[in-house]
Order: structure tokens, then C-alpha cells, then sequence
């Protein structure tokens, strides 16, 4: 028991850490001045839609891979430099009566694909969760059902490209939840560990008074202690989404990458009810 609950606060521990490290992945998202993190080149990569036919994007934008004469070998070669390892070929910018000098580094469709995902983990919507009873209503030993607007539950898509000398390289990422968690205290001391854990796959189900009380959901949690243990009276929790990232390129090249998590914190208040002898 006690190796459970080291694993089940071990895990809400993670979930609680994805909340620090998306506010540094939305920066690397929105970055454009270059680098790279955790293995990841953003540097020179773009997003949004790749040019065709020599545009970028529907704009007047063309890149042209910049060149300079070489004496030692009598002809003319593309300027290029190595950053930590990566090889990087300058490219100029035009669009309309504007230019600008980009390093876009050489990178194989995978390597876009992971820029792509930086991105669309960017654009992810936390979860906002419903919950019958509501958090200020919830009791010992009653089955609580816990659940996302199935309006929510859609993919999310991002696309990151680079230009080469053949044309656009692209990657597209989707991002599809399949996931619903729910991590919880759940425990009958002031500064107990237990936690309480439940899953599902998909959104959940929607609880409506018709249904009764009797009624069983995919997504369900029953908590086992009374919230009053607790100086401020209730609960602290995360409700989290999983979402399975796969991705797409002009290469024909696809596959998966690692999944992601999306959370938010909930607050529940948990009572016992005592039962009337006489």
C-alpha cells in the first residue's frame, strides 16, 4: 500500500510539473530568433503553411539560397556555418521590397516533425472539467463522475517547414486527446500522501438528473476520506488530458512522438455524512 501511494504521488507530482515546463515550451513555441532545447531545432524553422509555386504562405515571400565564389575550389558554393553540431545554409528573405538574411539549419523530416510538435503542444487548451456532484457537494463513499464538453475533445494541428533547394520541407504534427485522468488528495490526515487516481478513455459522460443516481460512468471517482482533515477544508487535484501526437511530411516520412499532457488544477470539498441512530 505504501508502494502505491509513492507511485500515485509520484505521478501527480509529474502531472503537477508539465504547468512549469509548458509556460518554457509556449516560449520555444513563439521563439524566432533561434536555438534549439532539449534537442530540438527552432532555430530557422517556420510555421504555418509552407509556400507553393514559389510563395510563402499565400504572401510575396521568396527564399534564395545565398552563394559566394570559393577560389580554392573555382566555383561558386552556398554560405553555410556549424552550430552545436548542426549545419546551417544562409537564406535570403524577400518579401515585396523587404529582405532579410535567415540561417535555416539542414534538417531530416523527423527533426522538423519535432519542431512541429513544439508547436502544437503550444496551442493545446488545458481541460476545464464538470463534475456531479459539483466540488462543493462531493461525499465520502459516493460515486463522483467527472467529465470535458465533448465540443472540446478535438485534434490540434501545427505545421513547421524549412525551405531547401528542392523546395519547402514540411512536417505536419496532430495532436489527438484520447485521455481523460484525474488526480486527487484523497486522505483522512493534515498532511497525509495518499492520492487517488482514476482514467478513461475519452471525454466522459455528461451527468443529467434523469439519469439517477444509480447510474455508472466511465469516468468515475469515489473518494475514500472527508476534506475537513485538510486546514483549508478541501482537496487539491489536477484533472489532465492525454493527447497522442503523430505527424505527417512532404517526404511521405511519418510516424509518432512522444504523447503529451494538458492539466488543471480543481479544489473539492469532501463531507461525511453521519448516519441518524435512534
Amino acid at each position: 500500500m505504501r508502494f502505491h501511494r509513492l507511485i500515485s504521488l509520484a505521478l501527480l507530482l509529474a502531472l503537477l510539473g508539465l504547468f512549469i515546463g509548458d509556460v518554457h515550451r509556449q516560449a520555444l513555441a513563439a521563439d524566432t530568433s533561434g536555438g534549439s532545447s532539449d534537442g530540438v531545432i527552432w532555430s530557422g524553422v517556420q510555421s504555418g503553411s509552407p509556400p507553393t509555386s514559389g510563395s510563402s504562405g499565400g504572401s510575396t515571400c521568396t527564399w534564395t539560397l545565398m552563394v559566394t565564389y570559393d577560389a580554392n575550389i573555382g566555383h561558386t558554393t552556398n554560405i553555410s556555418r556549424v552550430v552545436d553540431g548542426i549545419r546551417y545554409d544562409l537564406y535570403e528573405r524577400r518579401c515585396g521590397s523587404t529582405y532579410a538574411s535567415i540561417w535555416i539549419p539542414r534538417l531530416a523530416p523527423s527533426q522538423v516533425a519535432r519542431s512541429a510538435a513544439l508547436l502544437v503542444r503550444g496551442r493545446l487548451p488545458a481541460p476545464s472539467a464538470s463534475f456531479a456532484p459539483s466540488p462543493t457537494s462531493m461525499v465520502v463513499k459516493s460515486p463522483v463522475w467527472f467529465w470535458v464538453d465533448p465540443s472540446w475533445w478535438t485534434p490540434v494541428t501545427a505545421t513547421a517547414w524549412i525551405p531547401t533547394v528542392f523546395g519547402p520541407l514540411w512536417a505536419r504534427t496532430t495532436a489527438t486527446p484520447v485521455r481523460l485522468t484525474f488526480f486527487t488528495q484523497d486522505d483522512g490526515t493534515p498532511t497525509g500522501g495518499d492520492v487517488g487516481f482514476a482514467e478513461c478513455l475519452g471525454p466522459g459522460w455528461r451527468w443529467d438528473v434523469s439519469m439517477g443516481d444509480e447510474a455508472n460512468s466511465p469516468c468515475m471517482y469515489t473518494f475514500r476520506h472527508a476534506s475537513t482533515s485538510r486546514s483549508s477544508g478541501s482537496f487539491v487535484g489536477v484533472i489532465g488530458v492525454e493527447w497522442r501526437i503523430s505527424w505527417t511530411s512532404s517526404t511521405g516520412a511519418g510516424g509518432t512522438l512522444p504523447s503529451y499532457t494538458t492539466g488543471s488544477f480543481v479544489v473539492n470539498r469532501v463531507a461525511e455524512l453521519q448516519a441518524l441512530v435512534g
